[in-house]
């Protein structure tokens, strides 16, 4: 399987990639978009730089960068939503790409659509492992919501392989125009369903590839619970035992809407095993139907309509394992944000015994009306430039230029990072 090295970070991308998975690089046309936003790194880059030669500079250059950094958004603290159009990391509830100014949760004309989805996603290690295997993953673009959980299996270092390369796969083919992101909003549901179908065959053969590359990766594999939120419409794509479930935000009932791929939830269907007995069985962690296991795995669709209030739950078996369906609907329903609930549900997981690492995406349903209306961020906080942190009129055709300083030794307090 062919990679497409990122020329910023070197990471190692599918081949399919347009932007980086690590940094946000392009890869074909390489701006500088890094984190939350494009000039953060810069900026904080050139303050550790000048951190102990601040004598030797000028003082309003340092006065300057520190400016410039203290008007630079926040760092994200907990995980993020990926513009699909430019790859830049935003805060889950951005309203706003802070790297292109793209929209992301809102569309551009609220009264185009009747809902809006508010997401956060968490994924905790647990109180046992000392690694996790599960990965989380939201994208968003012009009111479309792509969200995911991937709990990887095969120990260590093979879990965590697979459900990265699912992960990456699955942006690999929604992210950046090449890929139809900024149509995504007009496609009819059967398009839907089937680029959600084709992007987790190529996620399947992804981890295969590795696999069979790789003989320490050999056994390796994960589940995939994918929804794809537009408007009143959930489409999910499903393979494993993670689960999707609809929360109905006004009578508080919960269903689960994607079916286990385990030998016990075969058993427990075929009324050869009670549900007090599948909760203890030997093989409840045997799954019959997983990416990396065969070349033409197949996932399953599922479609929901959606109302104002709703709230749509994809975890990982690390929650399930301890928290029942009526213990998740009761913490939804008691929730004021996504990220509550979502902290909430974790917690409780763990106080249980965190037996297995948890992940969990909880999405509620606003009705556009309530949106509050939210400014775009400042256009020169995205502006792109050829020199970095500022670009005089006129110096386009400029040649740099640099400081040269004397080199403080690795070992001075200087020069280490903040």
């Amino acid at each position: 399987m062919q990679t497409r090295t990122c020329p910023e970070c070197g990471h190692e991308n599918l081949q399919r990639a347009v932007f980086c998975f690590q940094c946000g690089c392009n890869l074909d046309e390489p701006p500088v978009v890094r984190g939350i936003h494009r000039d953060r790194r810069h900026v904080e880059d050139a303050m550790r730089y000048v951190k102990g030669r601040e004598s030797r500079l000028e003082r309003d250059i340092v006065e300057h960068l520190r400016q410039a950094k203290a008007k630079l958004p926040p760092p994200i603290d907990s995980t993020p939503v990926t513009c699909l159009r430019c790859g830049t990391l935003n805060k889950p509830l951005a309203g706003y790409c802070i790297g292109c100014g793209a929209t992301l949760s809102v569309p551009d004309q609220i009264n185009t659509v009747n809902l809006v989805p508010r997401a956060a996603a968490l994924s905790d290690v647990g109180q046992v492992r000392d690694n996790n295997e599960d990965r989380v993953g939201m994208w968003a673009r012009h009111g479309v919501l792509l969200a995911m959980v991937a709990d990887g299996m095969g120990g260590a270092v093979a879990g965590e392989e697979a459900s990265r390369l699912v992960t990456e796969a699955i942006q690999a083919d929604f992210l950046g125009e090449a890929r139809g992101s900024e149509t995504l909003s007009d496609l009819a549901e059967d398009e839907i369903s089937d680029k959600l179908r084709q992007a987790v065959r190529r996620a399947n053969r992804a981890v295969m590839y590795q696999a069979n590359m790789n003989p320490e990766l050999q056994g390796m594999g994960t589940t995939i619970t994918l929804a794809f939120v537009r408007d009143n419409r959930v489409v999910i794509a499903h393979v494993g035992d993670s689960r999707a479930y609809l929360v109905d935000g006004n009578e508080g009932w919960i269903n689960q809407i994607t079916d286990d791929h385990s030998f016990v939830e075969a058993l427990l269907a075929s009324g050869h095993i009670t549900p007090e007995q599948a909760a203890v069985h030997p093989m409840r962690n045997v799954l019959y139907r997983a990416l990396g296991q065969v070349d033409d795995t197949e996932s399953d669709l599922y479609s929901r309509n959606l109302t104002a209030g709703d709230w749509l739950i994809l975890c990982s078996d690390g929650l399930t394992r301890h928290v029942s369906a009526t213990e998740i609907a009761e913490q939804t329903t008691s929730g004021q944000s996504p990220d509550q609930v979502a902290q909430a549900l974790v917690d409780l997981a763990n106080q249980r015994g965190g037996e297995d690492n948890i992940s969990v995406v909880v999405v509620l349903m606003e009705s556009a009306e309530d949106i509050e209306p939210e400014a775009p961020p400042d256009p020169t906080l995205y502006r792109q430039t050829d020199i970095g942190l500022y670009q005089a009129p006129g110096a386009e055709g400029a040649e740099r230029s640099t400081t040269e300083l004397d080199v403080i030794k690795p070992d001075d307090q200087g020069d280490r990072p903040e």
